[in-house]
């Protein structure tokens, strides 16, 4: 009974992953919700609806979900779709594949789309995202006018310590509060020996000339630092005083 499941979903897996070539893209919801009507078979319409919402959806968010990024919302064909989420405050292509998909779930079983709150629910978890990545530009800014070429800096870096190992990292927004541990995390000392940016003024850099290290056995980022090197340290999130 294993190979004809096996072939019976590998079949599925390949119409979902190789919809009909499209002879104009979607440039909304109800023309990307129409195209899988039409393209889909009934039963595979059926299979899709009869799951549950939130596991009809994630199971497709690697096959017909990245089928529809891939043509749909990457790269510089016809943007109409894009521009179409992007308006309603949506960018990420993984959060405009799934609400294309949930909605699909939805009309197929009569119920609400309810556009908005999918929405909204995006929306609410990038904030704190947005709104951290903000606060570190802004701070990595001010610290790059601080800071002149030639000047001594201190950097403070949390140490990962997971599986055995030690890497000195920078956290992620929207989580990057710590408190610094003297027995375990990177106390860096040097001097400034460059100062650029790439492609944004606000996406800064310091090349620094170790002087110090607290732990000199710390990878910084996963590269061996040793003192005496030059290392490029972006600012964003960089804790330097």
């Amino acid at each position: 009974m294993i190979l004809p499941k096996l072939t019976l979903f590998l079949s599925w897996l390949i119409v979902l992953t190789s919809c009909k070539t499209q002879t104009s893209l979607p440039k909304d919801l109800d023309e990307a919700l129409l195209y899988f009507q039409q393209q889909w078979t009934p039963a595979e319409l059926d299979n899709f609806k009869n799951k549950p919402e939130k596991d009809a959806v994630i199971e497709l968010h690697r096959g017909t979900g990245m089928w529809i990024r891939n043509n749909w919302v990457y790269g510089d064909r016809d943007t109409a779709l894009r521009s179409y989420f992007k308006e309603l405050g949506v960018y990420a292509p993984d959060d405009i594949s799934s609400i294309i998909l949930t909605s699909l779930h939805r009309t197929l079983n009569k119920r609400n789309i309810q556009l908005g709150q999918q929405v909204e629910t995006y929306k609410a978890y990038w904030k704190p995202i947005i709104d951290c990545n903000e606060k570190q530009k802004a701070q990595a800014v001010s610290n790059y006018h601080k800071f002149k070429t030639g000047d001594t800096l201190t950097i403070y870096m949390p140490v990962d310590t997971a599986n055995g190992s030690k890497n000195a990292v920078l956290f992620d927004c929207p989580d990057t509060e710590w408190t610094f541990d003297n027995g375990k995390d990177l106390i860096l000392k040097g001097s400034i020996i460059k100062k650029y940016f790439i492609n944004d003024t606000a996406n800064v850099f310091f090349v620094v000339r170790i002087t110090y290290m607290n732990h000199e056995d710390t990878p910084v980022l996963m590269e061996q630092v040793n003192i005496g090197d030059n290392k490029d340290f972006s600012l964003a999130g960089l804790t330097i005083e």
